[in-house]
């Protein structure tokens, strides 16, 4: 049998919400996804949300 394997490169993504995580570290998804958006960068808010979720940002992050 054959099965489908998912192509998904989310390189870009996680890119670039490492990027926005280090600089507003203490902002949420709205926030981030809101500045993706505004630079042009059209991504699909459910991609974004999972690669989120899967690199763990929900988390909430303790300041000094």
């Amino acid at each position: 049998m054959w099965y489908y394997r998912s192509k998904k490169d989310d390189s870009e993504v996680i890119e670039k919400l490492n990027q926005l995580a280090e600089s507003h570290p203490t902002r949420g998804f709205d926030e981030y996804f809101g500045r993706i958006w505004q630079q042009g960068l059209k991504w699909n808010r459910k991609r974004v949300l999972r690669v989120y979720r899967a690199m763990k940002l929900g988390l909430r992050r303790k300041r000094k």
